[in-house]
């Protein structure tokens, strides 16, 4: 009996060596359409699969692969006599070979979202059914099939060709695995765009950004030594893509211990943070101290080591094992400094190679190089914030946005000078990445007292000063952010009374008038965003 493989692969990469590996084993080759042109222009012999059907396509090709002499071919199980007959009733052979590759309809998806009217019906011809439809069964099958559907794993196939003459069994079910993964992020993609125009309107019929289905299909990356504490597992995931495309780190360890899944949580905390800081201060270097995914130390200067120094002198007893970003060229001066007390990980978009042979004094640091536009790009595309809630899930759009300070209301009496207002900016963006309750107290663009995660924001208020004095910091003439209205004016007078000299907060209170009016009998600066920043 003939054994064949069916090719038919939107994603050309890769394919020609796979399948003449496949010939010179006395496979024969299906296929249709392109990818049947570029085989043939390429020396290699292709049955048509309207031949081997003995059908050919209807519906402008949307009726090809949908056949008994296809499917019976990938779904006979070898070891079963009545199989075989049922195929050599139909003259039809073994496919021992399904290599599909799809169309990249999640990109078209993206697409569409981003049109002011989308229209599904655009889209429908783009659905594949026959390559996933051929797929699943390989995939079913993966005890006597192999079901290839990403040209990253051409090679570990043809390895095992040379060096076996077949497919493991272990390679065929790993290949099975992730042929179901992909379908589920492909299914996901077609569901997410027949739901948009539904997106639009919640229950109620008011505007709504969350499509009713949502998809993930993830694929682990790596495995981490452990979770939060050692008695708990963890992993890298990242979604699973149709095709070769996927979602890779914009980050390279250079040099160091294997990361963490606490450092990967304080990595996103320090990004966050920096990039808000970073692209809202033009012109300046950025420096970003994290512990445990909240800030002790945000500086912006004129150089890079003068930002690092001031940062750290916000909290140095809370940097001590810290996770610091750093914006502009890590030189050896810098590291020198650094490397005066513990640091976890460090994170910059460029070393020099002094820099990198100083680090090497400290083989434990995590020294990692990033991709700050790409991770920009990407902080912007995550526009969905996932928790897991008892078996349910909450989900919400991201806080992506950050009103400009142009946006702001000043409601006081007195105005604020030109230095005030760029020290407001800087805590009014720093202050959107602390956890709630949070008061961010900055003086001359550099954060010197962070009130974090306290139940009551008088106590974040108390706290925030109790630090900045504690490390030898005056309050007198600063600058406070909260990331939430302030109920009473409670709060005001205890950072007023610390040596705050202006607040930025959202507004929105119904005692508004009384906190504007307390701010005004104590020659305060107050400016409402109308814009809440809740950190949970």
């Amino acid at each position: 009996m003939n054994r064949y493989a069916i090719v038919s692969v939107w994603d050309k990469t890769g394919i020609l060596p796979l399948v003449q590996e496949l010939c010179s084993r006395g496979v024969k080759i299906l296929s249709t359409g392109g990818t049947a042109k570029h085989l043939e222009q390429n020396g290699i012999e292709v049955v048509p699969v309207s031949s081997y059907t003995g059908h050919p396509e209807i519906m402008d090709g949307r009726v090809k692969t949908l056949h008994p002499k296809v499917h019976g071919g990938i779904l006979a199980r070898r070891d079963r006599d009545d199989d075989t007959a049922s195929l050599n009733e139909v003259e039809a052979g073994y496919i021992d070979y399904v290599v599909v590759s799809l169309y990249p309809f999640l990109d078209k998806v993206n697409e569409v979202e981003a049109a002011a009217n989308p229209k599904h019906e655009s889209l429908v011809e783009f659905i594949d059914i026959g390559g996933p439809t051929m797929l699943r069964a390989a995939a079913k099958n993966c005890k006597d099939v192999t079901a290839i559907c990403r040209p990253s794993d051409y090679q570990r196939v043809i390895d095992e060709l040379r060096a076996d003459g077949e497919v493991s069994l272990a390679t065929r079910r790993l290949l099975a695995a992730r042929v179901f993964a992909t379908m589920s992020a492909y299914d996901g993609a077609v569901a997410r765009y027949f739901s948009l125009n539904e997106s639009l309107l919640d229950e109620n019929g008011a505007p709504h950004e969350l499509a009713p289905f949502i998809t993930f299909a993830l694929e682990r990356d790596s495995t981490l030594r452990y979770g939060e504490n050692p008695h708990q597992d963890a992993g890298l995931y990242r979604l699973v893509s149709v095709g070769d495309k996927g979602t890779k780190a914009p980050w390279e360890l250079l040099q160091g211990k294997e990361i963490s899944y606490n450092n990967l949580l304080d990595m996103q905390g320090a990004l966050g943070i920096f990039l808000e800081v970073w692209s809202g201060n033009p012109g300046l270097e950025t420096a970003v101290i994290i512990k445990h995914s909240n800030p002790c130390g945000v500086a912006v200067r004129g150089n890079i080591l003068d930002a690092f120094k001031e940062a750290r002198s916000c909290d140095p007893l809370s940097a001590f094992g810290g996770i610091i970003a750093l914006s502009g060229t890590v030189d050896v001066d810098l590291v020198q400094v650094m490397l005066e007390g513990f640091i976890e990980v460090v994170l910059a978009s460029d070393y020099t190679a002094q820099a990198l042979e100083e680090f090497k004094k400290k083989k434990n640091v995590r020294v990692i190089k990033c991709d700050f536009a790409s991770l920009t790009a990407q902080a912007k595309a995550d526009s969905l914030s996932i928790r897991n809630a008892f078996g349910d899930y909450l989900v919400q759009t991201g806080d992506a946005v950050l009103k400009s300070l142009d946006e702001a209301e000043v409601v006081s009496e007195l105005k604020p000078s030109d230095n005030m207002q760029a020290d407001l900016r800087l805590a009014w963006q720093i202050c959107k990445h602390v956890k709630s309750n949070t008061i961010v107290i900055v003086k001359d663009g550099k954060a010197i007292g962070v009130g974090a995660g306290q139940m009551s924001r008088v106590d974040a208020a108390n706290f925030a000063l109790q630090r900045a004095k504690t490390h030898g910091h005056d309050p007198v003439g600063s600058v406070a952010a909260s990331d939430a209205f302030l109920p009473f004016s409670d709060t005001l007078e205890v950072l007023n009374d610390g040596g705050v000299a202006a607040l930025i907060q959202p507004g929105g209170s119904i005692k508004d008038e009384d906190v504007v009016a307390a701010a005004n009998s104590r020659k305060m600066v107050m400016l409402l965003t109308g814009e809440r920043h809740f950190r949970h």
